[in-house]
């Protein structure tokens, strides 16, 4: 995975934006693992549809609900973390997803772990390093 950490604040910030424009322009629900997360896209100004996984339910159960709602070839927006947890979370839910017709998107959550760099590793943080970014670049 090729760092963006080298990338001055602008263009990190900038791409940041882009990312979180195209998750707007997006019509599909979007998974995360907790409610933490779900307030951090939130801040972030996401409104759209939002899915946590720490629901109590199985990653297959609620891949299976998404099924039911989505129907045949729906398409949901995979957002875990991009720790070990988040990944093998994320592999999980492509897998069950692609098996139940389904097309899960990972594109924006390696975009953000690229563009996050070694900075943070979950979707929580998002939030603290754009605020961080903009106060840099705006000061």
């Amino acid at each position: 995975m090729k760092s963006n950490r080298n990338n001055s604040p602008q263009i990190r910030l900038d791409a940041f934006n882009r990312i979180l424009d195209s998750l707007n322009n997006l019509d599909s629900p979007v998974v995360v693992e907790g409610h933490s997360d779900t307030l951090a896209l939130r801040s972030l100004g996401y409104y759209g549809d939002v899915i946590e996984l720490n629901d109590g339910r199985s990653v297959l159960s609620t891949v299976e609900k998404l099924a039911q709602k989505l129907g045949t070839s729906g398409t949901f927006v995979v957002m875990t973390d991009w720790d070990r947890t988040g990944g093998r979370l994320a592999k999980q839910l492509k897998e069950y997803g692609e098996s139940s017709d389904l097309m899960p998107n990972d594109q924006i959550r390696r975009e953000l772990a690229i563009t996050s760099s070694k900075d943070i590793s979950c979707v929580e943080e998002l939030p603290k390093l754009i605020q961080t970014l903009r106060s840099v670049c705006d000061p």
